[in-house]
């Protein structure tokens, strides 16, 4: 598989910067298009108060009205897609470095593998499961297992356009969350999480696996992920055939 870097960064960058914005739009954010992406609020200090899929030229003032209306810290997620004169803007208006991301991406396998045993226990979330689904997301993301009376810091809607939240099961059980949205033939496979107690038995692989399926049957070509650096989610994604496509770097001010 070979991409061009600067069309597919545009590509991908643009897909996630859509899908953040349906989600924000459900949870009653306000969003702020800048460089062909958006800046996403949901409320002071949240954290996912961000910019993303900045592809296009940003002028001063543009970014200034960005902090204003985020806030601080104000956050951008940036690509090696970015117009290159926005790394010196970010510099004289005092950005520092914030965290790291690589993105992963693979061809949409055609046609999707038979889904084996193990998998069958993984399936869509039903719309009245949101509140399950929320809580294993964020038990999963807390190392907690006691998932069945956590508090979510913030919930993702089950009925957004074009996007499903997937449930794992053990024993009868949920075990594992992560959702797929798909936005232009883009498979965007994101939320990943897996309870402690039920890591070790390839859920992860399982629930990408049943994700790239879906996405297969509903005509994308293409599926891309984001991780931390040398975590368990980035060993899952390479396993299922996913490579680097880039990195990504958080610059925050504020």
């Amino acid at each position: 598989m070979f991409h061009n870097l600067s069309c597919l960064a545009r590509r991908l960058e643009r897909a996630q910067a859509l899908q953040n914005e349906r989600f924000n739009r459900a949870a009653g954010g306000q969003s702020l298009p800048v460089g062909g992406g958006f800046a996403h609020f949901r409320g002071a200090a949240h954290p996912l108060n961000q910019a993303l899929g900045l592809v296009e030229p940003v002028a001063e003032a543009e970014l200034a009205a960005v902090e204003a209306f985020l806030g601080a810290p104000t956050v951008l997620e940036l690509s090696p897609g970015a117009d290159p004169e926005l790394w010196p803007l970010l510099a004289r208006r005092g950005y520092r470095l914030h965290q790291f991301q690589q993105l992963w991406v693979r061809d949409v396998p055609d046609p999707p593998r038979p889904i084996s045993a193990p998998e069958r226990g993984i399936r869509p979330a039903r719309l009245e499961e949101a509140r399950t689904y929320n809580r294993i997301v964020a038990a999963g993301f807390l190392e907690r297992d006691d998932w069945w009376d956590l508090e979510p810091p913030f919930e993702a809607a089950l009925d957004v356009l074009d996007a499903w939240g997937f449930l794992a099961f053990v024993d009868g059980e949920p075990a594992g969350a992560a959702m797929l949205g798909i936005v232009d033939g883009v498979a965007l496979l994101s939320g990943d999480a897996v309870l402690p107690r039920c890591r070790g038995q390839g859920l992860q692989q399982a629930l990408i696996r049943a994700r790239l399926a879906l996405a297969k049957e509903r005509g994308c070509d293409l599926a891309c992920a984001s991780t931390a650096p040398g975590t368990a989610s980035q060993r899952s994604y390479e396993a299922c055939g996913f490579h680097v496509a880039y990195p990504k770097v958080e610059m925050a001010r504020g």
